[in-house]
């Protein structure tokens, strides 16, 4: 009777173990992930830095269609 109830305790304490570290990963992934992400990725560059694509929803990017379908293998994106 007392092993049985010493292996349940084991697993208990296993398993609190186990969900307090995920729970500790899972705040601390949050918290590496606001504390490395920029303040505002929709800023106006500064420097000499240029936006890529405008709010109006033009880019200045390729413009014919053979020039576009060479930069989607080049990237790949």
């Amino acid at each position: 009777m007392d092993r049985s109830i010493g292996k349940w305790w084991d697993r208990l304490q296993f398993t609190l173990l186990f969900l307090s570290l995920t729970v500790a990963a899972h705040y601390a992934y949050g918290w590496l992930q606001t504390a490395l992400s920029p303040l505002d990725p929709y800023r106006v560059p500064e420097g000499r830095a240029e936006k890529v694509f405008g709010a109006d929803g033009t880019n200045a990017g390729p413009s014919s269609q053979a020039d576009r379908l060479r930069l989607f293998y080049w990237l790949g994106e």
